[in-house]
C-alpha cells in the first residue's frame, strides 16, 4: 500500500479542543462549590459531634457528683500545695484548674488526668510537648473548621498547651474575673476567685439550680481562633494583649491567673460571630489599653465559629444545635442564663 502524505487523518482539531477543555472548566466552576458544602457540611458535622461527646462528658461528670464541673478553680497555692487562707502571699501563686480537666475521665482521657498534679496546677505546665500535661493535644476539642491545628501549640513564654475551639458557658458577660456574672452555667470558683460586684457567689451548679431547663440553656459553644484586627493590639505596637493572639486564647488547660478565664468562657457580652470592626490606629478604634479592654473581653466572650452563618453549641440535655449570626444578642443571652425566668419562643 502506498501511504499518501494527503490521506485523512483522525483526530481533534485545535477549536474541538479548545470547546472541550471549556466545557470542563465549566463543569469543574459548578461542582467545586458543591464539593466544598459537601465537605463543610462534613466538618460541621464533626464539630458538633465533639461538642455533643463534651456534653455527654459534663452530663456523666454530674451524675457521679451530683453537680457539674468549676469552670476554672482560683486559688494561691504555694509549692507545696498549701493553698493560702490569709496573712503574707509570698510564695502562693494563683493558679488552678479548668473544666476540662475534670472532665478528662469522662472524655476517655483517664492517662492524661492521672498524670496531672491535682494540688499544684502550675506543676501541669510543660515546656516540651512530649511531656504531655497541660501540652497534650485532645482531638475531640478541636472543630476541624477552626484554624487550630489539633496538636500542642507554643506560647510567647515557651510553654506548649493543648488547645481548644469549645468554650464553657459563662453567662451574661463572664470576662474579665472582676466583671463576672456568674449567671451561666460555669464559674470561676474557690477562694480566690472574683466576680462582678452583686453577682452571685461561684457555685458548681446542680440540676435543680438551672431553673430555666437544661433544654434551653447552653453548655458548650464554640470561638473562631481567627481575627487579624484583635491581633494587631497585640503586636508592637502596642501589645495590649502581652503578646497573645487570639489563636493564643485557647488552652484548655491554662493552669494560672485571671487569664484563663479568657481561654475557657464565653457568654452573651458580644453578638455572634463578633469581630473587633477596627485595626490598630484606625479611626474610631481605641486610642488606650484602658479603652481596649472592653472590647478584648468581647472579643474573647463571643461565641463563633469558621462555619458560615452562625456557630454551633451544646445544650445542656446534650442536643447540639447550630445558631445564626441573625439570633438578637438578647436572645443569645436567655440562653446562657440559667435563670432568667423569660420563655423563648423561637430558636435559630
Amino acid at each position: 500500500m502506498t501511504y499518501s502524505p494527503f490521506a485523512k487523518r483522525s483526530g481533534f482539531t485545535l477549536v474541538e479542543l479548545l470547546v472541550v477543555i471549556a466545557i470542563i472548566g465549566v463543569l469543574m466552576g459548578l461542582l467545586l462549590p458543591a464539593v466544598q458544602m459537601a465537605r463543610e457540611a462534613a466538618r460541621r458535622t464533626s464539630c458538633q459531634n465533639n461538642s455533643r461527646q463534651l456534653g455527654l462528658a459534663a452530663m456523666n461528670y454530674e451524675s457521679a457528683r451530683q453537680k457539674f464541673p468549676p469552670g476554672y478553680t482560683q486559688a494561691r497555692i504555694n509549692a507545696n500545695g498549701q493553698v493560702w487562707t490569709g496573712g503574707s502571699t509570698s510564695g502562693f501563686s494563683f493558679q488552678g484548674h479548668s473544666a476540662f480537666y475534670y472532665l478528662l475521665p469522662y472524655m476517655e482521657q483517664n492517662n492524661v488526668y492521672d498524670d496531672m498534679d491535682p494540688r499544684v496546677p502550675l506543676n501541669n505546665r510543660v515546656m516540651d510537648p512530649t511531656l504531655g500535661r497541660a501540652g497534650t493535644p485532645l482531638k475531640m476539642l478541636i472543630c476541624p473548621s477552626d484554624q487550630l491545628t489539633g496538636q500542642s501549640e507554643q506560647h510567647t513564654n515557651g510553654e506548649w498547651y493543648g488547645m481548644t475551639t469549645y468554650k464553657l458557658n459563662g453567662g451574661t458577660r463572664p470576662i474579665f474575673a472582676t466583671s463576672a456574672t456568674n449567671d451561666g452555667m460555669f464559674m470561676a470558683t474557690g477562694p480566690a476567685a472574683r466576680r462582678a460586684t452583686g453577682a452571685p457567689t461561684a457555685t458548681q451548679l446542680r440540676i435543680s439550680e438551672v431553673r430555666d431547663g437544661m433544654s434551653n440553656t447552653i453548655l458548650f459553644g464554640e470561638r473562631l481562633h481567627m481575627d487579624d484586627n484583635f491581633d494587631s493590639f497585640t503586636v508592637n505596637p502596642p501589645n495590649w494583649n502581652s503578646g497573645s493572639t487570639i489563636r493564643t486564647w485557647a488552652r484548655w488547660y491554662p493552669a494560672g491567673g485571671d487569664a484563663g478565664l479568657g481561654n475557657l468562657m464565653f457568654g452573651a457580652f458580644a453578638p455572634i460571630n463578633y469581630r473587633i470592626p477596627w485595626r490598630f490606629g484606625e479611626s474610631g478604634a481605641p486610642s488606650s489599653r484602658n479603652a481596649w479592654f472592653i472590647f478584648q473581653d468581647m472579643r474573647l466572650s463571643a461565641l463563633g465559629s469558621a462555619h458560615p452563618g452562625g456557630a454551633s453549641v451544646t445544650m445542656g440535655d446534650g442536643s447540639t444545635r447550630f445558631l445564626s449570626d441573625e439570633l438578637p444578642q438578647t436572645v443569645l443571652a436567655l440562653y446562657c442564663q440559667r435563670a432568667d425566668g423569660e420563655v423563648i419562643l423561637d430558636f435559630q
